[in-house]
């Protein structure tokens, strides 16, 4: 059952300028033909959908006078922001509070619908086998996980209370282009150091491509079976941690994981929690490994008037050494530092061990949810993006 397309229908989208939103704000427009209103606290951040005939409304999500104009006239709700600057405080107060904050303009509003985005974090620490919506959601330990958790809990109840036609969908690992944690950060760490694949990556990453993430916000923005049911979100089927990492790796190049057992990768982190290195030290050790930074620095005026000082007092192996501990000296070829291992926290030790297998049965059944996209079909257009985007090195003509 449907109550029709949504071609022509007034749809809200918050978070339109983010990575999910302004993926889905684009398929509203080229293949929904909605007429699409985006909420912006930053317009500067929106120039993504600059191309797009939509309508913008400046304002905060936490704000009740801006979101009562966001949602007056609309028929459907798609509810993708959160918090991502500021304090932990402040964030969690974006994801619980501007929830709240929609859900109470919503229900004075006459929607047909309200597709609210969680995350797969509501499960908490999830374990090896099957893991379906009838789970029980329990807190992660991060702020962001809990208050998406808080904010899931009050757009269920609003739902069950009959106030707002809700629904949940709660997505697993979401990468592809212009994608943020497990997309330009993943590439970022990798870059800068090896990222630990705990007991050799053997857990299972349950993952899923940010188009048939938002095929499923679609269908879960038409389909009546939809209201007031949470749904699983991911790819037809997991992969292994070495395997989502390894389409990374590929991508750069070179082989930028380490395998750890749990004891070593827990041992690793208390290391490095009692070996906080101070300031200078820190800074030395940028230097050392960032060329790029060591060069600039030694082209600032203050460092060059210093190095013509110390050629014209210090020993001549005394400058050698200098130049030898900061890696070779200004236009000196350095030795290839061998890249840090990332440490991991126990909780997100905890959250790359299990082999939990996401189930999105309910999702195919209610919502007829068919991912489109392999690992490797999402990782080449990924590739691709991430390569025109400079992430892997000079960036290239646009392939998307």
């Amino acid at each position: 059952m449907s109550f029709g397309d949504l071609d022509g229908r007034r749809v809200l989208v918050t978070g339109g300028s983010g990575f999910i939103g302004g993926r889905l704000v684009e398929r509203l427009v080229r293949d929904e033909g909605a007429r699409v209103r985006v909420l912006v606290r930053n317009p500067a951040s929106a120039v993504r959908l600059a191309r797009f005939p939509l309508e913008f409304v400046h304002g905060d999500v936490t704000d009740p006078r801006a979101a009562a104009a966001a949602v007056d006239g609309c028929e459907v709700v798609f509810h993708c922001a959160y918090g991502t600057s500021g304090s932990q405080r402040h964030r969690a107060f974006v994801n619980r509070g501007g929830t709240e904050g929609l859900l109470e303009a919503a229900a004075g509003a006459r929607l047909r619908r309200f597709v609210h985005l969680s995350t797969l974090m509501v499960y908490g620490q999830t374990g090896d086998g099957d893991l379906t919506e009838e789970a029980p959601r329990r807190r992660f330990g991060n702020a962001y996980s809990d208050s998406k958790l808080a904010a899931e809990r009050l757009a269920l109840g609003a739902a069950r209370s009959g106030r707002v036609p809700v629904t949940v969908l709660q997505p697993t690992a979401v990468y592809g282009p212009y994608g943020g944690v497990w997309t330009e950060q993943v590439l970022a760490g990798l870059k800068a150091g090896r990222a630990i694949l705990v007991n050799g990556g053997e857990g299972l990453a349950n993952h899923v491509y940010v188009d048939d993430l938002v095929t499923a916000m679609l269908l879960a923005g038409r389909r009546d079976e939809a209201v007031g049911e949470a749904f699983l979100i991911s790819a037809a089927e997991p992969t292994s941690w070495k395997g989502l990492y390894g389409c990374f790796e590929r991508m750069l190049g070179s082989e930028r994981t380490a395998s750890l057992t749990e004891a070593e990768a827990l041992a690793l982190w208390r290391e490095t929690r009692r070996a906080r290195p101070f300031f200078l030290g820190e800074l030395l050790r940028l230097i050392k490994t960032d060329r790029g930074l060591r060069d600039r620095l030694f082209e600032t005026r203050e460092l060059r008037f210093l190095r013509e000082r110390a050629s014209d007092l210090l020993p001549e192996r005394l400058q050698q050494r200098i130049k030898a501990g900061l890696g070779g000296g200004h236009g000196v070829a350095a030795a290839e530092p061998e890249l840090p291992i990332h440490p991991l926290s126990p909780s997100m030790i905890g959250f790359f061990r299990p082999k939990t297998y996401v189930r999105i049965d309910k999702a195919r059944r209610l919502l007829g949810y068919r991912p489109a996209f392999t690992l490797e079909q999402g990782m080449a257009l990924t590739e691709a993006w991430a390569r025109w985007a400079g992430l892997l090195g000079e960036a290239q003509d646009s392939p998307i």
